[in-house]
């Protein structure tokens, strides 16, 4: 009777008709077991179960002519969360799950504090020792997974959770909020170091090119620059890649891009990155605590990596300013294995000289053959710089991905002036090159492997080319080639929830070859010349110990044997942080590196003068390998809207040659080694307001140098020391309109002065005073930049940005440097010329998104 009464009831909510002699179902929101009945009968099935198991379980139904038994299985199983198990060919038995019975299941991860969807997330599968990333809008699944497994997610920043595969069924994928450990626990954490989208975690400035808010004089992001406006980087030619790190010369600095080495970062003879800012996901500057992993190099530490998640649907960006255009794709091969990103940048400067460009052109010209041109009327200047790059991921399987990457920049300047009889020509071109391969394999929970190859060119290519008549004459040439070719093994191995241990294996083979001539119709004259090649092996290792709220220590240690050199270098590192309070830590580290390849000072017999620098390999005889160590105190504040950090440091630089520096006059051009020794401090304020935020930086920097044979062995100030240096920033935000005003002052650097000209007949000497005992000028300018995001319309996917930026708004006449020289002709004359920065200079950009 009780049975005739539910299936009555049953049939009040369920419709149940003929079509084509099958029985359709539609029930909604009933009980399991009153479900079951018109199932059986539909499907000739039996369904075997104890009554409490099904007690209280509520399901929704809707079945055709063309359901089959595993779909209502599996409907079923996600509604009730029991086992559905097919005993027999009409018998099915419903039971509870069992902790090995394999499930399917689904997620969406959110930030719990911007209610944002997590993309590219790890979702560690701990059953089943997989891992899979979060797609778009936070979504994740699997479909075989032990139901008593455990899924960690653990995000960076985000409080780690674990959650039973049991709680991910269901009929409709369950939303999992993550919530911030800064919020919750560590008040201390830093979310913003300048602006939005530059962090500072445990001393490594991490730049989110995505996330980056405007920064003063920039409309689009510019890697470098961007680096320029943390405390202790100097850019004493106002250049974006001539960065002077904590008192280090830019030779000095390790730039990577993709795990690739770079010789040459900048575009319009350093002005410009080379990197093209919408190919890079972020950026990883370091100027102390380095770890372990890096080598090759003993200043800062520029790391840039390219998104590696892959997408799932074709998105891209492109836009103008009034120097260049560019273009960058990100597109999808195979859905959720394969994608592409590609880049390409190219200048029009050859094509459209804009007001832009001719304030740049007058500032990287000045002084050279191009501007004091006047003996002709007839000249022509063709310059232009492009960059591409391409990276390609692929996701092999749940634990292995591949990751190839290329790239390519080039500046070429070809500048020609002349008569009917006679003509002059400067060809300069640089190019770099790179490639490399990356391999990950994650072993199992605790073990990550790691495997990468690359190969890195640099090429330099300058000819002063007479002709006489269209024959040529004589060509003075400067040739500098780099091939650097490496591999790496790398290994991250988790011992605890707050240990890690980090080792691998590096190789490298580098070979560099300069060479100066003069080669005429009859004779070629070597006036200097290099070919060597050094191979490199390091073993390094480092062990990571942090405690929430209390310690973070990192020690490490590198190996690094010279072949070819016979001399090999251990390296320990150490970084040391502790937490006192919840709003104020202490920190210090200690670091000891080498580096075997540096930059020499060459020259031609040529007006041009643009670029001077010449890579060469240590030797055993008058480039010895540089060494450096540095030991840094540290101590930042935060709470609420308030920032404050101060860091000391002293560094000590062995083994450089008196060429690098720069500071021997033009009569003296012997080699000399010496040493440099740098102490500073560099002290940094921030204030937040609702839309406003603003920032300002004060760093004190004192290099000294001393060389063998050179100023009585005494020591004496660097020649690019600038002891001063402040910089305020400004930025305003409301709605999609950003506003950013920066000012930097600083004083000038040390130069030698001359104190007295002698004139023999036709022949001019210049006596030099003390060395690098006069200071230039100060410095200071003022720079702006806004930019409008908007939509033409809202239904659309197209974003747009708009941009305006002035450099030195009131123009300043800044005088970057002093030279003092004699003219290479028999009526010999003394010059004494002053290099001038930019003037004011405007810039327009545009740019869509996609």
């Amino acid at each position: 009777m009780t049975r005739f009464l539910n299936i009555c009831i049953f049939c009040l909510s369920v419709s149940v008709f003929s079509q084509e002699k099958t029985d359709i179902v539609n029930a909604q929101n009933i009980s399991l077991y009153d479900a079951l009945s018109p199932i059986e009968k539909q499907f000739n099935l039996n369904f075997s179960y104890i009554n409490t198991t099904i007690l209280n379980k509520v399901v929704t139904l809707t079945t055709t002519s063309k359901t089959t038994i595993k779909d209502i299985v599996t409907s079923l199983e996600k509604q009730t969360q029991l086992k559905f198990e097919i005993t027999g060919d009409h018998f099915i038995t419903i039971r509870n799950y069992n902790p090995q019975d394999i499930v399917s299941i689904c997620g969406n991860i959110y930030d719990y504090s911007t209610n944002k969807p997590l993309e590219d997330v790890e979702v560690f599968l701990k059953g089943s020792q997989d891992i899979v990333y979060t797609a778009d809008k936070g979504f994740f699944e699997y479909e075989s997974i032990p139901y008593g497994s455990i899924i960690i997610l653990d995000v960076p920043g985000l409080k780690k959770r674990e959650i039973q595969a049991a709680t991910l069924l269901g009929s409709e994928c369950l939303e999992i909020f993550l919530t911030s450990d800064i919020e919750i626990l560590d008040e201390i954490t830093i979310q913003e170091y300048l602006t939005k989208g530059i962090t500072l975690d445990k001393k490594v400035v991490q730049i989110d090119i995505d996330k980056l808010a405007i920064l003063p004089g920039l409309t689009e992001p510019d890697i470098l620059q961007s680096i320029q406006l943390t405390p202790g980087v100097n850019s004493p030619f106002e250049t974006a890649s001539g960065l002077f790190v904590r008192g280090s010369a830019p030779n000095q600095n390790l730039v990577l891009w993709n795990g690739i080495k770079t010789y040459n970062q900048g575009h319009f003879f350093g002005l410009l990155s080379a990197f093209n800012p919408y190919a890079v996901k972020e950026v990883d500057f370091s100027k102390s605590g380095v770890s372990a992993y890096y080598g090759d190099r003993i200043s800062g530490i520029i790391d840039i990596k390219s998104d590696t998640d892959i997408s799932n649907r074709f998105s891209g960006n492109a836009g103008f300013n009034m120097i260049n255009a560019d273009v960058a794709i990100h597109t999808p091969i195979i859905k959720d294995k394969v994608s592409l990103r590609i880049s390409s940048r190219r200048s029009f400067t050859d094509l459209l000289e804009t007001f832009t460009y001719n304030q740049y052109a007058d500032r990287v010209f000045q002084n050279t053959a191009i501007a004091e041109d006047t003996e002709f009327s007839d000249s022509k200047n063709d310059f232009f710089y492009t960059d591409h790059s391409a990276n390609l991921i692929a996701q092999v399987s749940n634990k292995d991905r591949l990751e190839v990457n290329a790239l390519y920049s080039k500046n070429d300047l070809d500048f020609r002036r002349g008569d009917e009889t006679r003509s002059f020509n400067d060809d300069l071109a640089i190019e770099n090159e790179g490639y490399n391969t990356r391999w990950e394999h994650i072993w199992n929970q605790k073990l990550t492997l790691k495997a990468s190859g690359y190969y890195t060119k640099y090429f330099f290519n300058y000819d002063f080319i007479t002709r006489t008549s269209n024959t040529i004459d004589e060509i003075e040439s400067k040739k500098n080639l780099i091939e650097d070719i490496g591999a790496s093994a790398d290994f991250l191995y988790s011992l605890s929830d707050n240990q890690n241990l980090i080792g691998g294996y590096q190789f490298s083979n580098n070979t560099i070859k300069y060479a100066f001539a003069t080669t005429t119709p009859t004779y070629e004259l070597t006036l200097d010349r290099d070919d060597r090649f050094l191979n490199t092996h390091s073993l390094y290792g480092e062990y990571k110990y942090e405690t929430f709220k209390n310690w973070y220590i990192s020690g490490g240690l590198r190996f690094n044997n010279y072949t070819a050199l016979e001399q090999s270098f251990i390296e320990p590192r150490v970084f040391i942080e502790k937490h006192i309070t919840n709003h104020w830590k202490l920190n210090a580290t200690g670091e000891y590196r080498s580096q075997s390849v540096s930059q020499i000072s060459e020259s031609i017999v040529s007006n041009l003068s643009l670029e001077n620098q010449v890579w060469t390999l240590a030797n055993k005889e008058q480039f010895p390998i540089i060494t450096s160590y540095q030991f840094t105190v540290g101590s930042n504040f935060k709470k609420r809207s308030w920032f404050f950090d101060v860091d000391t440091y002293y560094k000590q630089i062995d083994d450089i040659t008196s060429l690098t520096s720069g500071f021997i006059n033009p009569v003296d051009n012997t080699h000399h080694n010496g040493n440099s020794r740098i102490y500073g401090i560099d002290v940094f304020l921030k204030k937040e307001f609702n839309h406003y935020k603003n920032w300002v930086s004060y760093s004190y920097i004192n290099t000294s140098n001393t060389f063998k044979d050179v100023n009585d062995n005494q020591s004496f100030p660097g020649n690019l020391n600038i002891e001063h240096t402040v910089k305020w920033s400004h930025l305003y935000k409301i709605n999609n309109f950003q506003v950013s005003l920066g000012w930097l002052w600083h004083t000038g650097k040390a130069f030698t002065n001359v104190s007295g000209v002698n004139e023999i007949g036709n022949l001019v000497l210049l006596n030099f005073g003390e060395l690098n005992a006069n200071n230039l000028p100060v410095y200071h300018k003022l720079d702006f930049s806004a930019i409008y995001d908007f939509k033409i319309k809202d239904s659309s996917s197209l974003k747009y940005r708009a941009g305006l930026s002035v450099l030195n708004i009131y123009n300043r006449n800044n005088i970057l440097n002093r030279e003092f020289r004699t003219t290479n002709s028999l009526n010999n004359k003394f010059i004494n010329s002053d290099i001038s920065g930019l003037g004011i200079t405007p810039n327009l950009s545009f740019r869509v998104f996609w």
